[in-house]
């Protein structure tokens, strides 16, 4: 591995450890939203909110990586989780077969989609096929504007990160860092059993 590729890998270590640190509220957080989650790691936080608490996704339009357009209002009355993930991220690959089991394991009850960041799209391709991804990625160069809409829920700096949105397109649950089936499972099986 050549210098300038471990240096590019640090400082996107770095940056990630910083964008989770400062999306959990730093180091005198007191979200009492925050459940007790999985003991991961020291940087991973599974978050819960009630009902009146959720921040609502903005609308959005984005294409997919297969071409395919995905307008935020067809998700409407689905609960539906987001992953932001890139091929050049460790955690990302490690966790990649959870999702795909949590996937398979929710089938049609819940809708799965990827927010592929930093990546080439033909990197991003790759590493859907390499893991088998059953579910749609959106496009890298739309990935920002996509973010945008989860109004600091999500940020591209914090890879990998999940979030659950209900089915009124509000965030119901997410997870910063890495996320394994049982938890991501649990999240999305609360959401499910909410009534209207």
């Amino acid at each position: 591995m050549t210098r300038g590729a471990r240096a590019f890998i640090a400082v996107c270590f770095v940056g990630c450890a910083l964008g989770i640190w400062l999306l959990t509220g730093g180091p005198d957080s007191g979200d009492s939203t925050s459940s007790g989650g999985r003991a991961a790691g020291a940087v991973d936080v599974v978050q819960q909110y009630e009902a009146d608490a959720r921040e609502q996704v903005a609308p959005f339009a984005a294409t997919l990586l297969d071409g395919t357009s995905l307008n935020s209002e067809d998700l409407a009355g689905r609960v539906t989780v987001f992953n932001v993930w890139g091929s050049w991220c460790g955690p990302c690959r490690a966790e990649a077969p959870e999702l795909v089991a949590a996937a398979e394991r929710l089938g049609k009850r819940a809708q799965f989609y990827g927010i592929n960041v930093r990546d080439s799209p033909d990197a991003a391709r790759a590493f859907e096929r390499a893991f088998d991804i059953p579910y749609p990625s959106i496009h890298p160069d739309e990935s920002a504007a996509t973010i945008l809409a989860f109004r600091g829920v999500l940020t591209a700096a914090a890879v990998p990160s999940t979030v659950v949105v209900d089915r009124d397109g509000a965030v119901a649950a997410r997870v910063v860092g890495q996320v394994d089936t049982a938890t991501l499972v649990g999240l999305v099986e609360d959401v499910l059993a909410e009534t209207g």
